[in-house]
């Protein structure tokens, strides 16, 4: 994440309910684990993997099941969200720093990790210029996002239009992303969308964001867009709906440091 003045939520304030919101389970990291089948030459103990913006460590606890001796370390800015992550995991390593500037040696790590984090860094160019200083030669960056470029349907901008605004200022744009990769160095990029189109209940939908903590979305826009989306969302239920459509797209970009 950014530094704190910037943040675009105080995750301090939420973190011990981070974990009650929807989505938080995590299975073992298939790009950390292909890797390893890609290299093996790095075995297991030699093997470190960083998560940058690691919040609870949810993803790096899954990890550990798969990796038992590795060295899995988690970064996050917010003291909240690493105190829950420590309650974990006692042989994961959890620091807090900004991940634009990890206390860490040059070339620590052969995978560093940011998973639905990169749209909180204010100095996005910085950050992915501390991932490049840490990754040995060879290493891989993984990164993955939501991209509001592509998902104009998404329930949640349907009903806060406000928070579609403040994506698109938080997000790179994929393009502009590969771009800035290229510019640092990295090489052989890649890139998956995984796009869904459903049918969203609008009575589960209506439950749950007015739990405004389950998504920073609805804690990055003005009270008066949140609760007008409240009464949009009940209105329409009034109404009789009870299915809209919703559209997401998750972008996970792959590249590596050259060897």
């Amino acid at each position: 994440m950014g530094t704190a003045r910037h943040m675009r939520v105080q995750y301090d304030q939420i973190a011990h309910l981070y974990d009650a919101q929807p989505y938080r389970q995590k299975a073992v990291d298939p790009h950390v684990l292909a890797f390893l089948r890609e290299h093996p030459s790095v075995a297991g103990a030699c093997l470190a993997v960083l998560d940058l913006g690691c919040g609870t460590g949810n993803q790096l606890v899954a990890n550990r099941a798969a990796l038992p001796q590795a060295l899995l370390v988690g970064v996050d800015l917010s003291y909240g969200m690493l105190t829950q992550a420590r309650r974990k995991a006692q042989d994961i390593l959890w620091v807090q720093a900004d991940s634009s500037h990890s206390p860490f040696p040059d070339a620590s790590f052969d995978v560093i990790t940011n998973q639905y984090a990169l749209h909180h860094v204010r100095d996005k160019h910085a950050m992915l210029t501390a991932v490049w200083r840490l990754l040995r030669a060879g290493g891989r960056f993984v990164c993955t996002n939501i991209t509001p470029h592509e998902m104009d349907g998404w329930i949640h901008y349907r009903y806060f239009p406000a928070a579609r605004a403040v994506d698109l200022r938080d997000f790179l744009a994929p393009d502009a992303l590969v771009a800035l990769l290229q510019q640092i160095g990295f090489i052989q990029i890649r890139c998956a969308r995984q796009q869904t189109s459903t049918l969203q209940d609008l009575q589960e939908f209506f439950e749950v964001v007015q739990r405004r903590e389950t998504c920073s979305q609805l804690l990055t826009i003005p009270d008066q867009a949140y609760r007008a989306g409240l009464r949009q969302i009940k209105a329409e239920l009034e109404q009789g709906a009870r299915e809209v459509p919703t559209q997401v797209c998750i972008l996970t970009v792959c590249t590596e440091k050259p060897s």
